[in-house]
């Protein structure tokens, strides 16, 4: 897996690859080798959770002032 981000003050790269097994990716647009995830989806596809199957619950949101 490789993930290109800003870091402040230009692009950085992250590269990890695993011992065994493999990570379950989300599919992107068709025809594409890329996606946009946010830093929650990052962490729990990298700690093992399949994101295809889990299921965002609704969480309280304060209205804006």
């Amino acid at each position: 897996m490789k993930i290109l981000y800003w870091n402040h003050d230009g692009f950085a790269i992250w590269a990890k690859r695993l011992e065994a097994g493999h990570y379950v990716i989300p599919s992107g647009e068709v025809g594409s080798d890329r996606f946009e995830m946010t830093v929650e989806e990052r962490g729990a596809l990298l700690s093992g959770i399949d994101l295809s199957t889990a299921t965002r619950r609704k969480r309280y949101r304060r209205p804006g002032v």
